[in-house]
């Protein structure tokens, strides 16, 4: 969806005066008539015509446009720029309804040739869900590691100096022990092919 919202000129930081609180509110219809240079009277069809050719015809980036109302009478968000609106438009049509939340599913797959010559495939997999009223399977997924990585070097735990990267087991050995404490776990399977 990102891609067609580039070919559109959605994710565009510059100012758009049309989109001030000083100005008349816009329709979604009108902005994209705008960037499409098309005149705001033109029939529905038309302008999904126009924009499926915009999108080099993907079909599933029409979709995702229309799902998020940007063809309709609902009214652009007041912004700085168009990827503001864009923002605050899909923040609202796209937040949790009550009894939702997100998850993180990841799964790295490791090809190893060991020094005999067998091979083994490594699986490590993960699956962290976001807590009811609570934080996000992200906000987990991205602040956990980061405050333990950074307590850590506080507390002296890591003496590295410097831009580091957790690839040592000096490293990444404490944090993963930490965030387990902290409810996220991973699982894995190894399969030996010869």
């Amino acid at each position: 969806a990102i891609e067609g919202f580039v070919k559109l000129g959605l994710i565009n930081p510059e100012p758009c005066p049309m989109l001030s609180a000083t100005t008349a509110p816009v329709k979604w219809k009108e902005l994209m008539c705008k960037l499409l240079g098309l005149q705001p009277s033109v029939k529905y069809d038309e302008l999904q015509q126009a924009i499926c050719k915009q999108l080099n015809e993907n079909k599933k980036q029409l979709e995702a446009v229309e799902w998020l109302g940007l063809l309709g009478d609902e009214p652009v968000p007041t912004a700085h720029s168009i990827v503001e609106a864009l923002a605050k438009h899909m923040e609202a049509k796209l937040s949790y309804a009550s009894g939702e939340r997100d998850m993180v599913v990841m799964r790295n797959e490791i090809g190893i040739r060991h020094p005999s010559g067998h091979l083994e495939d490594k699986y490590i997999n993960l699956v962290v869900y976001g807590d009811d009223n609570g934080y996000s399977a992200m906000a987990k997924m991205v602040g956990y590691p980061t405050a333990i990585a950074a307590k850590l070097i506080l507390e002296g735990e890591i003496n590295s100096k410097g831009m580091i990267v957790p690839l040592t087991k000096d490293i990444y050995g404490p944090i993963l022990k930490h965030i387990q404490a902290e409810g996220i776990a991973y699982t894995i399977q190894s399969v030996i092919r010869q």
